[in-house]
Parts: C-alpha cells; structure tokens; sequence
C-alpha cells in the first residue's frame, strides 16, 4: 500500500474530493485520479468534508453515474494502481466515522499531508 507521504520524483497531483456517492463529483474525482495515475503521476485522493463517506468500506460499491465506470471499481482500481486515498482525521471524527470503518486500501490524514505534497510541487484539483 502506497504511504501518505509524498515520495518520488514524478509529477505529483493532489485531488481534494468534498462530495460522498449521492453525486457525480466524486466519480469525477476519481476518474481524473486514475486517468493521472496512468499518466505517470503520483496521485493523492485526499478525502474532506462530506467526502470522507468514501473512506467507509463498501460505501462508493452502489453508485454509478453513466457513462463513468461505478464509483467502487474506480476507487478500488486507483488504490491497486499505487494511489492513496486519504481522509481527513478530523472530518472523520466530526461524522463520527471510526478509523476502522475505511475501505481496503483508504487510509487517514491530516492537513500535514496535505501541506507535504503540495510543498512537494503537487498541482491540486478540488471537488
């Protein structure tokens, strides 16, 4: 599994992704994150407000917006592709989400991870 940190010397993109699987915005998110991963980039899905739903295991499996691929199989792909999914601690916590709820693969941080791949040169998208 890929850490939080920021590591290598390919381009770096940071996706902030704001909406749960009630909407398309989060199928967006992940689409551009795997069509970066592809691309050579190191990819950091970071997970805020109503976003950290998809930090809960099983919860993008039912949504699927056409023509996109079904919100699981892309977080699912992103994260076997070497990308990390992060959410933000605190958004858990104030949802009253457990650490122990994430989906294979999510992982949690803080605004330090943020910060450490956009000092790292990240170009950022936000959703």
């Amino acid at each position: 599994m890929a850490t939080v940190e920021s590591g290598g010397a390919a381009p770096k993109l940071v996706v902030v992704a704001s909406h749960n699987a009630n909407g398309d915005r989060s199928t967006v998110a992940l689409t551009i994150a795997n069509a970066a991963l592809s691309a050579g980039m190191e990819v950091l899905v970071f997970l805020v407000s109503d976003g950290v739903e998809l930090y809960r295991d099983g919860s993008a499996d039912l949504a699927h917006f056409t023509p996109f691929r079904p919100l699981g199989e892309l977080v699912e792909s992103f994260v076997k592709a070497g990308g990390v999914l992060a959410a933000c601690g605190s958004c858990l916590q104030y949802r009253g989400m457990n650490e122990d709820q994430n989906a294979p693969g999510a992982q949690v941080g803080g605004v330090t991870t943020l910060v450490a791949w956009l000092q790292a040169g990240a170009a950022t998208i936000s959703l």
